[in-house]
């Protein structure tokens, strides 16, 4: 009886180290820095601040240009990869303050998913079938995205071994030749979140909206750094993008 009853607790004291295995080393596993960034925990991705719900407008996922009064306007939409929403207020309102208070307003927009085809693909739902898609690559991807515009765009316009700065020049020279109404463009090399890349690119776009003072520009970020290291990845919000509205007359906000 005795026999039976000690098989019974050494029985029961292996099934729950059985149990607590799993757990206890996957804890160890996720806390590791080398293990993959798809497993590292991260802080809840679905809520703001209330600093930032008091500092800043906040809208829902479809397409920014709905808050626009004016649609009619030349609107040129610009998605910056990997800028995204860091938990750090301060960080923001220095992103932010590059901007002219006088002509900018400052907003955040939710990001279903954190993929940039779907920022862009939300972006470019509304009213895009008349809009120029810019874009840069080698030859062959060129000659891919002009014979076949994405979006439906009605036409591309593919800046050919560029840098962002270099697009951001292509997209001043062609906000003073055309009268294209609707411009949308995607810059990538700040999908990393590097902050200097990042500041150097809202600069030249401010510069830029400066000169063209009648007209709409939307500077959104497509979603967090996820391409970025651990540390920096996990400093930001992932279901929110900052957003700035440039010349823009926005939709009264409804209470």
């Amino acid at each position: 009886m005795r026999a039976r009853n000690f098989n019974l607790v050494l029985f029961a004291v292996l099934l729950a180290f059985l149990i607590a295995l799993p757990c206890v080393c996957g804890n160890m596993f996720l806390s590791h820095q080398d293990a993959p960034w798809q497993l590292l925990p991260f802080n809840s991705g679905d809520s703001l601040s209330m600093v930032y719900k008091e500092r800043y407008r906040v809208f829902d996922a479809p397409a920014l240009i709905r808050q626009i009064e004016d649609s009619s306007r030349t609107t040129v939409s610009i998605m910056v990869d990997g800028w995204g929403v860091p938990y750090d207020e301060n960080m923001l309102a220095d992103d932010f303050g590059i901007f002219e208070a006088k002509t900018a307003q400052f907003a955040l927009h939710k990001r279903l998913l954190g993929h940039t085809a779907h920022a862009e693909a939300v972006e470019t739902r509304v009213g895009f079938e008349n809009g120029l898609l810019i874009g840069r690559g080698d030859s062959s991807e060129c000659a891919r995205q002009e014979a076949f515009p994405r979006f439906g765009a009605k036409q591309s316009f593919c800046c050919l071994n560029c840098t962002d700065k270099a697009v951001a020049g292509s997209l001043d020279s062609i906000l003073t030749d055309t009268t294209w109404k609707r411009i949308e463009w995607t810059a990538r090399g700040t999908n990393l979140g590097d902050r200097d890349k990042l500041h150097d690119l809202l600069r030249q776009l401010a510069e830029i909206a400066a000169q063209h003072p009648d007209v709409q520009f939307i500077i959104q970020g497509t979603h967090r750094p996820i391409l970025g290291a651990p540390e920096v990845r996990r400093k930001y919000n992932a279901r929110w993008v900052p957003a700035v509205f440039i010349n823009c007359k926005l939709k009264t906000e409804k209470k």
